[in-house]
């Protein structure tokens, strides 16, 4: 019954200490929103961004070519030894008549072929489909191998000047958190810290009485709990909207583009949000008291 009364006078001195401080305790939630809905946009951009390069990379294809003809027995049997690759998904058959119809509806409008060209200039190929990106390089090098295979090219190259900005981003996203999270900690230490200077005499009393260091701390670390928690709550009310509003809106206008929508995905993402502000909160609220009793 006891430590149900604790609580109970925990919680109670939480809130009055979030009503005492009146307008600051606002600016805190406030700032404490701003701060965990860009945290927010930080982490669905990124999401994002990694699904979209991962799925360019599943559609990405070595292209394997063949110097000279192949009869349509040969072809089969390349294409069964080449699908027996390690992180071959699907190997096709191009012809070099296929590749050439291709080339030409894609140019004929702006260029005369059959003057600049004349004839069919274009190999036979082999198009393989693998499994993931990052093992283009390890499969374009197993292809290579074999003696029926005269060149190999694949895009992997584009993937990996991506995949550089994608880590560039994280690292600059990363220290605009860490010193959005800092100056947002500041914040509720010194709102915090205005009701534990209020309440200098009330502590001092609870010291002579023989109250513990914890017993006078927990209402405060209560206290920024709350301004955290509410802080997370509104950020992600206004995130989550946001985030449905924009990928509706793109997914009608740029149907092509990949974006995430997987619900368990974007609901750990909040929860993410949700929990780096009672965790904000409680840090803060336990760095504030603690120096004042240190001090005392």
């Amino acid at each position: 019954m006891k430590l149900f009364g604790d609580i109970e006078f925990f919680v109670v001195e939480a809130f009055r200490g979030v009503r005492r401080s009146g307008v600051m305790s606002l600016v805190a939630i406030g700032i404490v929103t701003v701060s965990l809905f860009i945290f927010g946009l930080f982490l669905l951009f990124m999401v994002n961004l990694g699904n979209m390069v991962a799925e360019m990379g599943t559609r990405l294809d070595i292209v394997a070519y063949v110097e000279k003809a192949v009869t349509p027995d040969e072809a089969a049997a390349i294409t069964e030894k080449l699908s027996h690759i390690t992180g071959v998904e699907k190997v096709r058959y191009v012809s070099r008549e296929e590749a050439w119809r291709s080339f030409r509806d894609d140019f004929t409008q702006k260029l005369d072929l059959a003057t600049i060209v004349g004839e069919n200039p274009l190999p036979d190929s082999f198009a393989i489909k693998v499994r993931t990106p990052d093992i283009l390089p390890k499969v374009a090098e197993a292809v290579a191998q074999y003696p029926e295979v005269d060149e190999v090219r694949y895009s992997g190259k584009l993937i990996k000047q991506i995949q550089t900005l994608i880590d560039a981003l994280r690292l600059g996203g990363m220290v605009l958190v860490v010193l959005l999270f800092f100056a947002t900690l500041l914040i509720v230490v010194n709102t915090i810290r205005l009701t534990v200077l209020a309440r200098e005499t009330d502590i001092y009393i609870m010291k002579l009485v023989g109250a513990t260091r914890s017993f006078i701390r927990w209402p405060f670390v209560i206290e920024g709990v709350l301004i955290g928690v509410l802080g997370g709550l509104f950020g992600i009310l206004i995130l989550k909207p946001s985030y449905d509003a924009v990928t509706n809106r793109l997914q009608v206008g740029l149907p092509f583009l990949p974006l995430m929508t997987d619900k368990f995905t974007l609901n750990v993402i909040y929860l993410v949000v949700g929990i780096s502000g009672m965790l904000l909160g409680m840090l803060g609220g336990y760095i504030s008291v603690s120096r004042l009793l240190k001090e005392k």
